[in-house]
């Protein structure tokens, strides 16, 4: 995990920052737009050049010439006035005759006609008239004036196209305003799945994330700001798996425990069953039981009162499995009284079967100092041990005690039919139950529990259980050996 913090650390201020990448497109749109305003512009210098418009310096640098032109016409008609210009035509007695203006520029125009048609017939009046406006007035061949009105205007070239077309250049300012608003909505949508693409990893973590999908690379990109929140969500997202995982284990180890213990409750029941079986048929008996039976009698009350006892610290154990509590801690044994109630509590259920009970304790064991040992949970693994050997025994189980290499040793055999090749090598494992070698003489149903069990508990202690079977210098199988070995020193 420190592993994993440093790369992102070292990582995630990698790329460029966010503003440079908005600033690029800003770039991109003024580029785009200028690009749109000089294409219009050279569009219509291309229609200036090919003769479909006039420039717009035309009709202000060309009013003399051709107010002389007209001015020799026999008849002047609309249709005689360049498009650069706007007219009013008068007869003589002033009355308009023709006119393309309206408002103050006619009023203009018909002040300079009048002044037109009182000056020598070869004057030019030209003059400015305001807001970019030149006004051409002169008299005309057959008496009247005209007046001609210039604005700084590119124009058509042609009378149809004038009279059925916007202004050039009004043309030239819609081709850049749409073609300006076309490049930006461009930029936009370019910008838009780029910028999308970018944070696709956030989208995609966010999603995996929210499934509990938590085993996966969090995505990076050429963006520091993006990848600062990915770097933040990676973190988040191991967190997140580790809380999951660790409440995982806490759960099957739960489970686990919880499994065992029901599992363990089957020596005790049996216990109770055939030794309240035995006391009823004595009790049932006719015959007064004699001294021998009685005591027969008063050792199987006692196993029975001990099974209750093992029975009720099973039940507390499995409540508070159930709330979620572990079993005893550590504490300082003595490896001698471990193996003392190991052997105490192995009697009674023997006895429940019948089978014959044979225990040794070394005397090195006795001299062994305290080691810190869960108590509880080991008596219950030997407890496995000895049901398990007791369930598949003949007619003989034996508990040695010993002490080899720093190690409390606990082996229990019996004389049965020995494990089956695969109950050596898997017989340990949770829930293996096919060991036809050793079928139930009970007929009880087995869960693969009582050895899982007894090695957990071993393993919990850094030590082991392993199974074996013993064999005569024939290779004949005399029966099973389990054997519990748990390192003393801390």
């Amino acid at each position: 995990m420190a592993a994993l913090t440093s790369a992102q650390a070292a990582g995630k201020r990698r790329g460029m920052p966010l503003a440079f990448v908005i600033a690029r497109y800003f770039v991109y749109s003024f580029v785009a737009v200028g690009i749109t305003w000089v294409a219009a512009f050279m569009l219509l210098s291309s229609a200036i050049n090919t003769g479909y418009v006039v420039e717009a310096s035309w009709g202000p640098a060309n009013a003399r010439a051709v107010a002389t032109e007209l001015m020799d016409a026999d008849s002047l008609e609309p249709v005689d006035i360049p498009t650069s210009y706007r007219y009013l035509i008068v007869d003589a007695s002033g009355r308009t005759v023709a006119t393309d203006l309206e408002g103050a520029q006619l009023d203009h125009a018909a002040e300079a006609a009048d002044a037109a048609r009182g000056a020598q017939s070869e004057d030019i009046a030209i003059e400015g008239g305001g807001g970019g406006l030149t006004f051409a007035s002169f008299s005309v061949a057959r008496g009247g004036a005209c007046v001609l009105v210039s604005e700084y205007l590119p124009q058509w070239a042609s009378h149809d196209l004038a009279e059925t077309l916007p202004n050039p250049q009004n043309i030239m300012f819609a081709i850049g305003i749409a073609g300006s608003a076309l490049a930006l909505a461009l930029v936009a949508h370019r910008a838009s799945r780029v910028i999308s693409r970018k944070m696709r990893p956030l989208a995609d973590a966010a999603v995996r994330i929210g499934q509990e999908e938590l085993d996966f690379p969090v995505g990076r990109t050429n963006v520091r700001e993006v990848n600062d929140i990915l770097a933040a969500m990676d973190a988040m997202r191991s967190s997140l798996a580790e809380s999951l995982d660790a409440r995982w284990q806490a759960e099957r180890a739960q489970r686990e425990q919880m499994a065992s213990l029901s599992h363990d409750l089957k020596t005790p029941l049996t216990v109770l069953r055939a030794n309240a079986d035995f006391v009823a048929e004595e009790l049932e008996c006719d015959e007064a039981p004699c001294e021998g039976d009685r005591g027969d009698i008063a050792a199987a009350a006692r196993d029975i009162a001990v099974s209750a006892e093992r029975l009720d610290g099973y039940v507390r154990l499995l409540i508070e499995a159930s709330h979620g509590v572990g079993s005893a801690a550590k504490a300082p044994v003595s490896p001698v009284e471990l193996c003392r109630h190991v052997v105490l509590e192995a009697e009674p259920v023997a006895r429940a079967r019948g089978i014959e009970l044979a225990s040794s304790i070394q005397p090195d064991v006795a001299g062994a100092p305290d080691a810190l040992l869960d108590r509880t949970m080991l008596a219950r693994a030997v407890s496995n041990l000895v049901s398990n050997a007791v369930e598949h025994a003949r007619s003989r189980v034996e508990i040695s005690c010993m002490l080899d290499d720093g190690s409390l040793v606990i082996e229990v055999g019996d004389d049965g039919a020995g494990f089956s090749p695969a109950a050596l090598e898997h017989g340990c494992e949770r829930l293996f139950t096919d060991d036809s070698s050793r079928s139930s003489t009970g007929g009880e149903r087995h869960y693969g529990l009582g050895l899982f069990g007894a090695a957990e508990a071993a393993r919990a202690h850094g030590g082991s259980v392993v199974l074996a079977n013993r064999v005569d210098s024939q290779r004949a199988v005399l029966g099973a050996t389990a054997t519990m070995r748990l390192p003393l020193s801390a």
